[in-house]
């Protein structure tokens, strides 16, 4: 504000209320037509400067009453020519040396006039000269001026009133004490207007209805609808503005039998509903999910304006309801008032729900007809329906010819690239936004996690903390998996300690991305404490902490999981079945996977899918029931696919059952099948067999369809910063140490008794350039450098994209115990856990 009251301040609150206008006149009077009384008369300011001629020339002008009443008659029109009129007037009035007059209600006509228009610091200047001229305000006054703060949250200015008022005694009025509930509640100082209301010596509906509304608007719905009970229990019979006000609030708490019983009060006070009534019933029971409740109520009314057609608009666009959004659009346009730029806003967003660029087009074209173009969110709302109707090219046309870009239209363009997949192109535009803000960072971040580009996103992350934007949870949700599918440990414990520290707020959602995360990364323990101090958890949420302990590979704990959820009334969903029985496979539990896979029809009534299949036949293909697997490939209710073949086969590799690996092979060649995995096992089973032949078949196969071998490699997190190393590769800049660390982990252990396992080299080379090729394995590679690059007794955390090795399987048990270290290795299956010779799989894996 421009004035600081000279006044003393205090303590209270209460909503505004405007006073009647006319206090000092009589209730009844006689007809005046003289030129001064004709002025009430006066619709515009032309006739009001006519009159003001007339009464000029008659001698009139300065007598105090024919200013008071041009005074009134200028801001009772509250428009900017006259109020500057009216004030014009006083002003020459108050040159007047002899003035006289009711000049207190002059001023509280202005500021009222001010008020009532929105030039609220004008109503507040003018309050300041008042008092500054030694014009005592009175009680008139003060709901005027009080209104004038609300309107522009000059909270300062009006404890300042609420001082001046206490010390003229006028605290009780009813009028002022309204006045100061509402300038309160406006605030967002609830405490004080509940304490002004709390110690009213009476209250009336104005005194209830502005405080159930300062409590609907500033996020505390529930307050305001026991505010609402409490007023009815007091004998108070609620007006169209209460239930205005306590029907958005039950839209807030979206609680519907709370709803109805609010607006059985409608019919019982025979409160009038008018229009903002039925557009707040509207909203209620569109929010509360009542939407046929609502479409009837609206289908109804018989005066529908432009704020209801609005407001089932944009619920229905909300809710995804889009076909409906259009099918009111198009009544709309048919019978109801002109569509203003919001409905248009609504209406591109239903289009762009239902990907309908022909809808789209319609809305754009009544947008430039009508001129609508200028504005920055429809342009916004259009870039992103044409995005997401996959017309690039028209989304681009729009931006391009945008004379206003702001940060929306770059993220909406940038977000509607990356929806189409290229992200080369958003990153593009990314780098050349004039200013970004948080949502840019965020849309970006995660465009490079949904792109497996971790490395990236962390990175990006990074720049974007040197610039000093600092992540909300969506940011940290991205960081948290991307941190997950690097296995990169201690950037995830930074992670946890950035959330704390910056008290993110950790929803479900980042609850659950920070158990997946710590899972990921090999520390199980500090999945399941975040798990532990989640206050809701969904389904998702027990998925995760089931799935950290089937990488784990503790089976009991993911089936006690599992029933916890069950006896806490979450309902289990396919992902969660996936969990379970993946965790049973890695450790066994062949009757208990059995059980499971059965109740998920017959109990929960889930249909099981293929990957349900998939995983049962690995769960009998590692317990070596091979027969059992078979079987229950042959009844699937659907066609196998390669996965299920490929599983059947990897075990047939393992128990060297060459009869049901050659029907899978068989079967598994009639699929036109790109997963590279497949073709090398079944070239792996044919170089176990030593059937060369084969082999190269296989292999030109291969060649023919342009797949390529996906080559081992692993990653190790070494302070901070993530190495690769491929199966077989160069060693780069830590060749000659590496090669030196190697020499001695092989050397020591051959003593230790440890014969390499050859078999694991299918090639047709001699069993020298087996063993070289063997102890180039990937996941030796960043063990090696883990024991060169971390601290004695610090546990040693790999990535593999691919299945260990048994020989490596055996060389991490070894390694872990011979150098009394922790290793922990995730391959594409699990996590393995080698500690002092042992792993946490027991070999079966």
């Amino acid at each position: 504000m421009a004035a600081t009251l000279q006044l003393s301040p205090l303590v209270s609150a209460t909503p505004s209320f405007v006073a009647p206008t006319n206090q000092r006149e009589p209730k009844t009077m006689a007809k005046d037509t003289s030129p001064t009384g004709s002025l009430r008369n006066c619709k515009t300011m032309n006739e009001v400067k006519q009159l003001h001629c007339q009464i000029t020339k008659k001698g009139l002008r300065n007598r105090p009453s024919t200013v008071t009443k041009i005074i009134t008659t200028c801001a009772e029109m509250g428009t900017f020519e006259s109020l500057d009129y009216a004030r014009k007037a006083f002003n020459l009035f108050l040159e007047d040396e002899e003035t006289k007059g009711n000049i207190l209600f002059m001023y509280n006509s202005l500021i009222r006039g001010y008020s009532s228009a929105g030039l609220s610091d004008e109503a507040v200047l003018l309050y300041v000269q008042m008092v500054v001229k030694g014009i005592l305000p009175d009680k008139f006054t003060f709901p005027f001026v009080l209104s004038a703060c609300s309107k522009v949250v000059a909270f300062s200015e009006g404890v300042q009133l609420h001082g001046a008022l206490v010390k003229m005694g006028l605290e009780e009025d009813a009028f002022i004490e309204n006045s100061l509930i509402h300038f309160y509640a406006e605030c967002g100082e609830l405490d004080y207007s509940r304490k002004v209301f709390d110690g009213m010596a009476e209250r009336n509906i104005v005194s209830w209805t502005s405080l159930i509304c300062g409590y609907a608007r500033r996020q505390f719905p529930k307050e305001a609808v026991s505010l609402f009970f409490e007023m009815v229990a007091a004998g108070i019979k609620p007006n169209s503005v209460t239930m205005v006000c306590v029907i958005s609030a039950c839209a807030k708490l979206k609680d519907l039998e709370l709803s109805e019983r609010v607006c059985a009060y409608i019919g019982e006070s025979g409160v009038k509903v008018n229009t903002l009534v039925v557009n707040a019933l509207v909203d209620m029971y569109m929010k509360c999910g009542a939407t046929d409740a609502a479409k009837r109520l609206f289908d109804e009314c018989g005066d529908k304006n432009l704020v209801l057609y609005n407001t089932i608009l944009s619920n229905y666009v909300r809710q995804g309801l889009a076909r409906e959004a259009l099918a009111v659009l198009d009544e709309m346009v048919r019978q109801g008032p002109r569509p203003d730029k919001v409905t248009l806003l609504s209406a591109i967003s239903a289009c762009a729900q239902l990907g309908d660029s022909l809808s789209g087009k319609c809305c754009h074209g009544y947008v430039i007809r009508n001129r609508l173009e200028g504005w920055d969110a429809i342009c916004n709302a259009m870039i992103d329906m044409y995005m997401k109707c996959g017309k690039q090219e028209m989304a681009c046309g729009i931006f391009d010819n945008m004379s206003n870009r702001t940060v929306v239209s770059w993220n909406s363009l940038i977000a509607g690239l990356i929806r189409s997949g290229d992200v080369n192109s958003a990153w593009q535009m990314f780098n050349e936004m004039p200013k970004s803000d948080l949502v840019s960072w965020n849309t970006m971040i995660g465009a490079l996690v949904q792109e497996s580009m971790f490395v990236e996103a962390i990175e990006l992350f990074r720049v974007m903390q040197a610039n000093g934007i600092k992540g909300d949870r969506v940011t940290m949700v991205e960081v948290a998996s991307a941190c997950g599918y690097l296995g990169a440990f201690d950037l995830a414990k930074w992670t946890h300690a950035y959330i704390e520290k910056n008290k993110i707020d950790c929803d479900m959602r980042l609850g659950t991305a920070l158990v997946d995360m710590f899972a990921r990364c090999g520390d199980p323990q500090s999945a399941m404490k975040v798990f532990s101090s989640m206050a809701r958890r969904d389904v998702s949420a027990w998925t995760a902490a089931i799935g950290a302990m089937a990488m784990e590979g503790n089976g009991e704990r993911a089936l006690e999981l599992f029933d916890e959820m069950i006896r806490q009334g979450v309902k289990p969903d396919e992902v969660v079945f996936v969990a379970v029985l993946t965790a049973c496979s890695h450790v066994g539990f062949v009757k208990q996977g059995w059980n499971i896979f059965r109740s998920m029809k017959s109990v929960h009534g889930i249909s099981p899918h293929i990957i349900h299949y998939g995983c049962m036949v690995d769960l009998l293909g590692r317990a070596g029931l091979l027969g059992e697997a078979f079987d229950l490939v042959k009844s699937m209710p659907m066609e196998p696919n390669d996965v299920i073949w490929g599983t059947l086969l990897a075990a047939c590799r393992t128990y060297k059952n060459v009869e049901i690996a050659s029907y899978a092979a068989e079967r598994l060649s009639k699929l036109p099948t790109q997963r590279t995995g497949i073709h090398v096992l079944l070239s792996n089973i044919y170089a176990s067999a030593e059937k060369w032949a084969d082999v190269a078949k296989v292999r030109l196969h291969l060649k023919e369809k342009g797949i390529h071998k996906v080559p081992g490699s692993s990653s190790i997190e070494v302070n901070g910063m993530i190495h690769e190393f491929i199966s077989g590769g160069d060693t780069n800049t830590e060749k000659s140490q590496l090669t030196l660390m190697l020499q001695e982990i092989n050397c020591r252990l051959r003593e230790a008794g440890h014969v390499p396992d050859l078999d694991n080299v299918l090639l047709d080379v001699d069993e020298k350039e087996k063993e070289y090729l063997l102890s180039r394995h990937s996941e030796k590679l960043a063990i090696a450098f883990g024991l060169i690059g971390t601290g004695q007794g610090m546990p040693i955390r790999v990535v593999k994209n691919l299945r260990m090795c048994s020989d490596c399987h055996s060389f991490a048990k070894l390694v872990s115990r011979i150098y009394n270290r922790e290793i922990i290795v995730r391959d594409n299956n699990r996590f393995h856990f080698f500690n002092q010779g042992l792993c946490s799989c027991s070999d079966y894996w």
